[in-house]
């Protein structure tokens, strides 16, 4: 374990001073740095871990997986709830690796930017981000008396800046889980000190913390850098059919069911697409477990400028509307590409899938998994 070590880095929107106080990886292992286009916060921890920015192989992603599981423990009957839009993926990797550790059952749900014809069961904002507000929805039938019934609520994200957002789901969701009696916060990378853990003893349950390195930072931004949201910004709720049966609405881990086909190549990247991430990992992990060599990485709504650990930026369109999303970073030299969408009928006007449809090794998949989708709900 690696303690007490200072670092001072520039990055186009201001300088970033990183003090780290206990890591159970190297920081250079777990996060790069890079600069948002957004004026409410400028600078971007890059997880290196977390298959969205950065491509990771598979094998990278579990152990992170299987390493967060065994911090958090075997234990009762668990509720494991991942924050939108980043860390859909990280969430369902660690609630997976739970699942394979404890013989009492683990459910999977998480935060989402889309709208459902299902009722809601919270909803809360997230302040600095440009996104619209995190959704949860009531989880179907087959989830909500084992979810109702947990004993322990763990919180997933991929990094906690002040800890707000997610003390208040958990104040939100106590009146919906009369059983609960542990909450578990568990991160790759956590800025909480005791002062921002402090409100955390408010709560009528004991909480414990969990990460992969814990520390403090300050920035300093560089007002040359006059940094603002494109005007192309996605800020919208999506209203794209989604698949109900991955997380939006409860899962039981692990997922049993189907896996899109894809033809091996002994070089390829799998792609997940927004918070489609957990099924395009499993997909990237069989491949790995085949013998090819993989990387995983995935498309996101945040605009990030490029340079610093971002070294290449593809903007493209994701339906009629006049937005942009984009996938950073890809790695696509001598490499088979395949992209994962939620639902076949979203490819033919995917942005992403048309530029790759260019590519000699593009290779989509045959044939989709069996989803349940739902009609967007709009008011």
């Amino acid at each position: 374990m690696s303690n007490n070590c200072s670092t001072t880095l520039q990055i186009k929107a201001g300088q970033l001073t990183i003090n780290v106080d206990h890591a159970r990886r190297p920081l250079d292992e777990l996060l790069a740095f890079a600069s948002r286009q957004n004026h409410k916060r400028g600078y971007l921890f890059v997880s290196k871990v977390l298959g969205k920015h950065w491509p990771v192989s598979p094998q990278q992603m579990r152990a992170t997986y299987d390493e967060l599981a065994t911090l958090t423990g075997p234990g009762p009957v668990t509720y494991v709830v991942g924050m939108a839009e980043t860390a859909t993926g990280l969430g369902a990797g660690v609630a997976d690796s739970l699942s394979r550790l404890q013989p009492d059952a683990v459910y999977y749900q998480h935060t989402t930017r889309h709208q459902l014809d299902q009722p809601l069961w919270l909803s809360l904002d997230e302040a600095h981000s440009h996104a619209v507000d995190h959704l949860l929805y009531q989880p179907q039938a087959d989830c909500l008396a084992g979810i109702s019934a947990a004993e322990r609520l763990v919180l997933v994200d991929d990094e906690i800046s002040t800890g707000r957002t997610l003390k208040l789901l958990v104040e939100r969701l106590l009146p919906r889980l009369p059983a609960l009696k542990e909450v578990v916060v568990v991160s790759l990378v956590s800025w909480l000190d005791d002062d921002k853990r402090a409100p955390y003893l408010e709560l009528p349950h004991p909480v414990r913390f969990i990460s992969l390195l814990d520390g403090r930072f300050s920035f300093s931004p560089d007002p040359a850098c006059q940094a603002r949201l494109p005007d192309d910004v996605d800020a919208d709720s999506c209203t794209l059919p989604s698949r109900t049966d991955l997380g939006r609405c409860g899962i039981r881990m692990p997922y049993q069911g189907a896996l899109p086909d894809i033809s091996s190549h002994p070089a390829m990247t799998i792609i997940g697409n927004g918070e489609h991430l957990y099924l395009p990992f499993l997909v990237a992990e069989q491949h790995a477990r085949n013998g090819s060599e993989v990387l995983f990485q995935s498309t996101t709504r945040s605009p990030i400028q490029l340079g610093d650990a971002i070294r290449s930026k593809t903007a493209f369109a994701i339906d009629d509307r006049p937005v942009r999303h984009y996938a950073y970073n890809l790695a696509d030299q001598n490499r088979q590409l395949s992209l994962l969408l939620e639902d076949d009928q979203q490819y033919a006007a995917h942005g992403l899938a048309q530029i790759l449809a260019q590519h000699a090794l593009y290779q989509p998949p045959v044939q989709q998994a069996d989803s349940q989708q739902v009609k967007p709900h709009v008011e």
